[in-house]
């Protein structure tokens, strides 16, 4: 269901009353390493708190991520959590409560969505990569045959100490 306000007049009259609404928004990122194009699903519990209202609960998103491990593409379900405050006072943490008594929950799911993608994305925990030297991809093939590469700025002088036999 997609929405813009909220109405939340009931809730307000009286101090820990809840309510739960399921939601779904509409999210549509492209990042380097993240896209989405999908909605961010879940379930919103509202509850009255001295000053306002407390939005919170847990968000899923799809979304197609690269590994960093191994540069593929893969699809996951991301999972968010939710938790804001809506208020009819002037503060910067305080999301308003506008005058008809609603609350506006969309820009918010939007947001704790995108901040829930993986800043390093990784397809599997036990991924190993891509070869450093060739590009092999180690999960499909070993690589043999490289010895690991002195990385060290001074390599190339390494020959001019060597005993000569």
């Amino acid at each position: 269901m997609g929405f813009e306000r909220v109405p939340v007049s009931d809730l307000l009259r009286t101090l820990g009353l809840r309510r739960s609404i399921d939601v779904s928004v509409p999210v549509e990122v492209a990042l380097t390493d993240a896209t989405v194009k999908a909605s961010a699903t879940g379930t919103i519990l509202l509850e009255s708190v001295s000053g306002g209202l407390m939005a919170s609960g847990e968000i899923v998103v799809p979304a197609e991520l690269v590994c960093q491990r191994c540069l593929k593409r893969f699809q996951a379900d991301v999972v968010g959590a939710v938790s804001q405050l809506y208020g009819k006072i002037d503060d910067p943490d305080v999301l308003p409560i506008d005058q008809g008594g609603r609350i506006n929950l969309e820009d918010m799911i939007r947001d704790e969505a995108v901040l829930a993608l993986p800043n390093t994305p990784i397809c599997r925990e036990d991924c190993l990569g891509i070869c450093d030297s060739c590009g092999t991809d180690l999960n499909m093939h070993p690589c043999g045959g490289h010895e690991r590469e002195n990385l060290s700025p001074f390599a190339a002088l390494e020959d001019l100490f060597q005993p000569e036999s």
